[in-house]
């Protein structure tokens, strides 16, 4: 079972190059004008079809795909080669240019459908004579038949219809014109049905060449975009290494113009540091804009300040501040603000809330002044 199912697998993938291929071969003809491609594709041909009736024989020219362009209708089929030529003449064609076709009943035609996996698109032509051969009762040298499939797959199966007509109602109907049926080159027939294509019989194989130059056309389109893939990656990797390479020498060039930014920074710190100790020593104890700065030095980036109070102290109270702001990580201020040599005691004065506005923590904290001995001392430390 694993192995049947590994097969169906591989001919579903064998598939694939080939729908792609019709795929590339459409859009590249969807490109050029509709001359050039019936030119390249042998589809530019115009045709000839001899429809008998009783007592009378009409010849009806058709355009490449097959809309009536003109007719002529034949009191006498005496000699309906030499009434071909003058009609063709008339019309500025010989009879090599065009394809000569023969119209019967549709009563004369046997159509059958065969509905084969999409695995099987390979094999039309193999599989749709074997059907023939083992579920018809006709015998290949008493019929002319033929077969046509989508150019296009939809879905996991494929509409395939097959026409089958006896030898003897083409020999029949050709018999009063006195036409050979080496001069015909297909066979057609009245609509039998609606939702069906027209019956259509090739009797001359190399007018079936076609395909192959669709195949043909297909397989060298598909190396075409192979190649064109590869040239575009190519092209694309060339670029991204050259933008790489370009990326890099300005990081290198910002990166030795940061460095000397962080030195100045650093150079700019130390001297604020040091004007900060300058102050805190010639002070007798902090004031508002020394416990704003250290507190402004001490809190983190994420942190800001909405409110900043100093309360004076009564008596042998210390001084308090009281500050309230918004932080991504407000629990840990209160060990940051005991870690200044300005404040001590520090403790939250409210619970944490989750400001939604914001999108931060709303936090509201307490921390005392350090007496001017104890603050002498620590910045004499």
């Amino acid at each position: 079972m694993q192995f049947a199912l590994d097969r169906l697998r591989i001919a579903r993938l064998a598939v694939l190059p080939r729908r792609f291929g019709e795929w590339w071969l459409g859009e590249f003809l969807n490109l050029l004008p509709e001359r050039i491609v019936e030119f390249l594709s042998g589809r530019g041909r115009t045709s000839l079809v001899v429809v008998t009736g009783e007592g009378h024989v009409t010849l009806e020219q058709l355009s490449s795909t097959r809309v009536p362009i003109a007719s002529e209708r034949l009191a006498s089929s005496d000699n309906a080669l030499a009434e071909i030529d003058r009609f063709l003449r008339s019309r500025g064609l010989e009879r090599k240019d065009v394809d000569i076709g023969l119209r019967l009943p549709a009563e004369s035609v046997f159509c059958r459908q065969l509905r084969l996996p999409v695995e099987a698109i390979n094999a039309i032509d193999v599989i749709v004579a074997q059907d023939l051969a083992k579920k018809t009762p006709f015998k290949p040298e008493d019929i002319y038949c033929d077969h046509a499939a989508p150019e296009r797959v939809d879905g996991n199966k494929i509409a395939v219809w097959q026409w089958i007509t006896r030898r003897q109602y083409v020999h029949q109907a050709l018999l009063p014109l006195k036409i050979d049926v080496a001069h015909l080159a297909f066979v057609v027939f009245d609509r039998s049905g609606e939702g069906q294509p027209a019956p259509f019989i090739n009797l001359q194989p190399s007018a079936q060449s076609g395909n192959s130059w669709r195949q043909r056309a297909a397989v060298g389109l598909c190396c075409s975009a192979v190649f064109f893939a590869l040239v575009a990656g190519g092209l694309k990797y060339w670029n991204q290494q050259t933008a790489i390479d370009r990326l890099d020498a300005q990081i290198a060039a910002i990166s030795s113009k940061a460095q000397q930014v962080r030195a100045l920074v650093d150079q700019l710190q130390e001297k604020k540091n040091a004007l900060l100790r300058l102050r805190l020593q010639r002070s007798e104890k902090p004031g508002l804009i020394d416990l704003w700065e250290e507190t402004t030095r001490v809190l983190p980036s994420h942190s800001w300040l909405i409110e900043f109070r100093l309360a004076e102290a009564v008596g042998k109270r210390e001084d308090q501040v009281s500050i309230i702001g918004f932080s991504n990580a407000a629990p840990s201020l209160v060990g940051i603000i005991d870690s200044s040599p300005l404040f001590f005691d520090a403790a939250l004065t409210s619970p944490i809330a989750f400001d939604a506005t914001e999108g931060r923590e709303r936090f509201a904290l307490q921390a005392k002044v350090r007496a001017p001995d104890a603050f002498k001392e620590t910045a004499a430390r």
